[in-house]
This record gives C-alpha cells, sequence and structure tokens, in this order.
C-alpha cells in the first residue's frame, strides 16, 4: 500500500527550470561569455555545484570561481516563486494529505530555496520531510537523498512514491527502487524514458495512486 508521495521541487511544484536557464544565460553574457553553445537544460536537475563543473569547459576561469560570481548575481536577480507555481499543486498536496498520505520534498535546491517555495505555495505545513540533496555527500543521480527520506519517514521504498521530472531525478528515484512518476512539461523536452509512468498534470496523481493500491 502507498502511504506517502515524495516530491522533487524545480519542475515539479514550481515550474523554475527556464527561469533558472534564462538566470544562468544572462549571468554569462553579463560576464561577458557567448552562450549560444551551451544547452543549459542539459544541466536540469543537477545540483548547483556540479552545474557549474560542467560549465567550466567553456569559459575561462575554474568553476569555483564561476559559481562564487553566480551566487552574488544570483543574489541581485531573485526568482519570484510566485509566478512559476505549478497549476493545481497546492490543491493537489492539501488532497493527498487530507487522503491520508504522507508528504516529502527530496530536491537538489537549497533548504532556503525549498522553505521559500513551499512557502510561496502555502503548503510547508503539510510536509513530514524536507531534505536537501546539497546536505548530502552526495546529490541525484546518486538515491541518497531518496534512501534518506525514506528513512525519515520511516517506510520502505514499496510504500511510497515519487514525483520527478529530469532524467538524473528520475534516475535517482528508480536506483532508490522507488515507483517514479515523470511530471511532464509541454514546453520543454526532458528525457523520462526510465520513468514509470508520464503524468501531465498533478491532479492526475490522487487517481493513479488509488489505481496503483488496487492492481
Amino acid at each position: 500500500m502507498i502511504k506517502a508521495v515524495i516530491f522533487d521541487m524545480d519542475g515539479v511544484l514550481v515550474d523554475t527550470e527556464e527561469a533558472y536557464q534564462e538566470r544562468r544565460k544572462n549571468f554569462m553574457i553579463s560576464q561577458g561569455y557567448q552562450v549560444d553553445n551551451i544547452d543549459f537544460m542539459c544541466f536540469v536537475g543537477e545540483t548547483f555545484e556540479t552545474l557549474w563543473s560542467h560549465i567550466e569547459p567553456y569559459v575561462n576561469v575554474d568553476c569555483h570561481t564561476l559559481q562564487a560570481r553566480y551566487i552574488s548575481y544570483k543574489t541581485k536577480h531573485p526568482l519570484s516563486y510566485e509566478e512559476v507555481i505549478i497549476p493545481n499543486v497546492k490543491e493537489t498536496i492539501e488532497a493527498l494529505y487530507y487522503g491520508g498520505y504522507k508528504l516529502a520534498v527530496a530536491s537538489a535546491s537549497s533548504t532556503k530555496d525549498i522553505y521559500m517555495a513551499l512557502d510561496t505555495i502555502g503548503v510547508r505545513q503539510y510536509f513530514d520531510s524536507i531534505i536537501s540533496a546539497r546536505e548530502l555527500p552526495k546529490s541525484k543521480p546518486n538515491p541518497m537523498v531518496y534512501i534518506k527520506t525514506l528513512e525519515a519517514l520511516k517506510l520502505s521504498a514499496s510504500e511510497a512514491v515519487v514525483v520527478e521530472d529530469s532524467p538524473v531525478g528520475i534516475q535517482a528515484a528508480k536506483s532508490a527502487n522507488l515507483y517514479t512518476f515523470a511530471f511532464h512539461q509541454p514546453h520543454y523536452h526532458l528525457d523520462q524514458s526510465k520513468s514509470d509512468e508520464v503524468i501531465t498534470a498533478l491532479p492526475n496523481l490522487i487517481e493513479r495512486l488509488k489505481i496503483i493500491d488496487n492492481e
């Protein structure tokens, strides 16, 4: 029986992926770098640190310097979560919570950003576990963040499902032996072929959980 739903954050609860890529592109341009040859969407789901190591070959500074510069830029150009909330996310989370499911977030974003997003949506109080992979030795695609989440929930992998969007997030969830829904965003393409199934709207998750429990 499914007792919990574990959510990734970016691209699942808030539609931040394109906004992040646009901010990174603008930052690179502000530093005098060309961005036409960099496919930023390839880095979706990566941790903050690993992302800049991937970009390092395209620039003439080391990834740590580039990352430090971006942190300063990011502070001056904050993202407005109000503008990127996924449709029906609050209603879906409330329906799951009042339906008796435990809820968790397992994200590569910082704890501060996770809290900010959940507070903006107005749902932080419904979550039993919130874990940032940045605070762990290994991030996605390593399954550690999902293993730690299951431990926090005191559940086995067979008692929970995951909602992810990125290939690295899906790989992490599947490596933790979790049934994985891929949330499909129609305006950009991600390889979600390794998920168990794809949903195109969050409310669909509720009906699918009922079906899975009856299979």
